[in-house]
Protein backbone atom coordinates (compact mmCIF):
# COMPACT_ATOMS: atom_id res chain seq x y z
CA UNK A 1 0.00 0.00 0.00
CA UNK A 2 1.42 3.34 -0.70
CA UNK A 3 1.81 6.15 2.09
CA UNK A 4 1.69 10.34 1.15
CA UNK A 5 2.19 12.41 3.35
CA UNK A 6 1.77 16.46 3.15
CA UNK A 7 4.35 19.12 3.65
CA UNK A 8 4.32 22.69 3.61
CA UNK A 9 6.90 24.66 2.01
CA UNK A 10 6.18 27.78 2.87
CA UNK A 11 2.26 29.06 4.09
CA UNK A 12 1.68 28.82 0.06
CA UNK A 13 2.76 25.92 -1.23
CA UNK A 14 2.08 22.48 0.06
CA UNK A 15 3.29 19.66 -1.45
CA UNK A 16 1.28 15.89 -1.46
CA UNK A 17 4.43 13.10 -1.83
CA UNK A 18 4.88 9.21 -1.47
CA UNK A 19 6.50 8.37 1.62
CA UNK A 20 8.57 5.77 0.25
CA UNK A 21 10.68 7.61 -2.61
CA UNK A 22 9.61 10.97 -2.28
CA UNK A 23 7.92 11.40 -5.60
CA UNK A 24 5.61 14.67 -5.81
CA UNK A 25 2.43 13.96 -6.26
CA UNK A 26 0.07 16.86 -5.85
CA UNK A 27 0.63 20.46 -5.18
CA UNK A 28 -1.99 22.65 -3.37
CA UNK A 29 -0.47 26.26 -3.53
CA UNK A 30 -2.17 29.78 -2.67
CA UNK A 31 -3.59 31.58 -5.58
CA UNK A 32 -2.01 35.49 -5.86
CA UNK A 33 -2.40 35.82 -2.27
CA UNK A 34 -6.34 35.44 -2.02
CA UNK A 35 -8.46 33.35 -0.08
CA UNK A 36 -8.35 31.02 -3.15
CA UNK A 37 -6.27 27.64 -2.93
CA UNK A 38 -5.33 25.81 -6.52
CA UNK A 39 -5.04 21.85 -6.46
CA UNK A 40 -3.40 19.78 -8.67
CA UNK A 41 -1.67 16.76 -9.85
CA UNK A 42 0.92 16.11 -11.79
CA UNK A 43 0.49 13.60 -15.29
CA UNK A 44 3.85 13.83 -16.91
CA UNK A 45 6.84 16.13 -16.78
CA UNK A 46 4.86 18.46 -19.09
CA UNK A 47 1.36 17.92 -17.82
CA UNK A 48 -0.60 18.77 -15.12
CA UNK A 49 -4.18 18.13 -14.31
CA UNK A 50 -6.48 20.81 -12.21
CA UNK A 51 -8.53 19.92 -9.82
CA UNK A 52 -10.09 22.90 -9.23
CA UNK A 53 -9.99 26.01 -7.19
CA UNK A 54 -11.00 25.89 -3.69
CA UNK A 55 -12.07 28.46 -1.20
CA UNK A 56 -10.05 26.42 2.06
CA UNK A 57 -6.67 25.50 2.19
CA UNK A 58 -7.93 22.01 3.82
CA UNK A 59 -10.96 21.90 1.11
CA UNK A 60 -8.04 21.48 -2.06
CA UNK A 61 -6.27 19.22 0.04
CA UNK A 62 -9.04 16.70 0.42
CA UNK A 63 -9.37 17.15 -3.51
CA UNK A 64 -6.11 15.62 -4.04
CA UNK A 65 -6.04 13.08 -1.17
CA UNK A 66 -9.46 11.78 -3.07
CA UNK A 67 -8.08 11.76 -5.92
CA UNK A 68 -5.25 9.63 -5.13
CA UNK A 69 -8.14 7.52 -3.06
CA UNK A 70 -9.57 6.58 -6.60
CA UNK A 71 -6.74 6.35 -8.11
CA UNK A 72 -5.41 3.34 -5.98
CA UNK A 73 -8.87 1.66 -6.12
CA UNK A 74 -8.82 2.28 -10.17
CA UNK A 75 -7.81 -0.69 -12.23
CA UNK A 76 -6.11 0.85 -15.60
CA UNK A 77 -5.21 -0.68 -19.27
CA UNK A 78 -7.13 -3.22 -21.29
CA UNK A 79 -9.61 -5.36 -18.51
CA UNK A 80 -10.55 -7.68 -21.29
CA UNK A 81 -8.56 -10.21 -19.40
CA UNK A 82 -10.35 -9.64 -16.56
CA UNK A 83 -14.02 -10.93 -18.27
CA UNK A 84 -14.14 -14.82 -18.59
CA UNK A 85 -14.16 -16.31 -21.94
CA UNK A 86 -18.10 -16.77 -23.55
Amino acid sequence: MITRQWRCIDKNIHYYFNSHNGLVVGQVHNLYHTIVWVAKVPINAAEELWLGQYIELEFAKKAIEEYWEKQDTTIEGDREHLLPAL
